[in-house]
């Protein structure tokens, strides 16, 4: 499967890098290598992903998941020890990576996740820029 970063994936992870909330080597040896499970497809071979607190879908704010919708999650991650959130669309057997985020609430959570929707929309409309594959 392809891993797409679109370009609110981009801007996210330069506004979190930016803020500190993780390191460029975070990024290297815990971030990126984790989105890079995507490519052997979804459901995956990979035991991190049936772990809930790891992967799961993306819920509005009614509690129901948002179809094709989903997010990668980090507990504990930089200095400021933060939960690491990054959602992603799963559509025509491509993983588009959306939005990266601070869950620093449930209110953020959901938040995060209506927008989701949003771009999963754009998605299916071609209404998104590329900024390349993982």
């Amino acid at each position: 499967m392809q891993v797409e970063i679109t370009d609110w994936a981009l801007n996210s992870y330069l506004d979190l890098l930016h803020k500190r909330v993780f390191t460029v080597q975070d990024y290297q040896t815990i971030l990126r290598p984790d989105a890079a499970l995507l490519m052997d497809g979804i459901p995956s071979p990979h035991a991190k992903f049936q772990n809930a607190k790891f992967w799961g879908p993306a819920t509005d704010l009614a509690g129901n998941a948002i179809s094709n919708g989903y997010k990668l999650k980090w507990h504990n991650i930089g200095s400021g020890k933060v939960q690491l959130r990054v959602c992603v669309a799963l559509l025509n057997a491509q993983a588009y990576l959306c939005q990266g985020f601070v869950k620093s609430s449930d209110k953020v959570d959901k938040r995060e996740c209506a927008k989701l929707k949003i771009h999963l929309r754009d998605i299916t409309m071609g209404g998104y820029t590329s900024r390349g594959f993982l």
